[in-house]
């Protein structure tokens, strides 16, 4: 789905990331940042400039100390919430199900029913558009509902603060929620995630199944018929 962008980037370390948008600002190149391309559509004219995408070795990381966790921009969200439940750490069982990478998740604040990634973040490693490294901590961090106040151009990594507990509990709570969502959203499709936002005191999805848009269908998208908010590649 979507048009082809001028540039697609992929560097494999912070210096290249550095050089990458030096480059980038030197020759009046727009960037756009892509994690894995939840709640994401791209028009088929396509994206005048480079996009690039964190998920080389580095910036797929997950570093444990002790309850601390240091999760990097391009780790898999899912990856992140099981190989917590094997370490016997509890705190993010909320994202079972969600798709995208650790970046996205931060910068939108990504959740649910069961709840949001913010309430896990103690701080964040940014990178602004001119190629600086700066960390803002949880006193300087506001996470809202899809929300944060991180306006830096790239999320490197995010330290999590989470607690000790038994494995075989924490994954039964993961799959009591991963079979709610199997339930009730098109988890076995190729899929966006949720697309909109939910309006104050009531479903997005709602609304939109309520206008009678389930299974529309613009070139290769389509709105699900399972979940009206979910929007799946065909």
């Amino acid at each position: 789905l979507g048009g082809q962008a001028d540039y697609f980037i992929k560097p494999k370390t912070v210096e290249q990331l550095k050089d990458v948008v030096r480059r980038c600002n030197e020759n009046n190149i727009r960037i756009y940042v892509m994690g894995f391309g939840s709640n994401l559509l791209i028009s088929d004219k396509g994206l005048r400039g480079a996009v690039i995408k964190l998920e080389d070795e580095q910036f797929a990381q997950i570093e444990f100390d002790g309850e601390e966790v240091t999760a990097w921009a391009g780790a898999e969200l899912s990856k992140l919430v099981l190989t917590c439940v094997e370490k016997g750490l509890s705190g993010i069982e909320a994202l079972t199900g969600i798709p995208g990478s650790v970046g996205g998740a931060v910068k939108m604040n990504a959740g649910g029913n069961f709840g949001d990634f913010g309430a896990a973040v103690e701080s964040v490693t940014l990178m602004d558009g001119r190629g600086n490294v700066f960390e803002k901590s949880k006193p300087e961090l506001a996470f809202d509902y899809r929300r944060t106040n991180i306006t830096a151009k790239f999320i490197l990594n995010a330290r999590l603060k989470l607690n000790a507990a038994d494995s075989e509990q924490i994954m039964r709570t993961v799959k009591e929620i991963w079979i709610y969502k199997k339930n009730n959203q098109p988890l076995n499709t190729k899929n966006s995630g949720c697309i909109f936002k939910n309006p104050r005191g009531v479903s997005a999805g709602a609304l939109i199944d309520r206008a009678g848009l389930k299974g529309l269908q613009i070139g290769g998208a389509v709105v699900s018929e399972k979940h009206a908010n979910f929007i799946i590649a065909e």
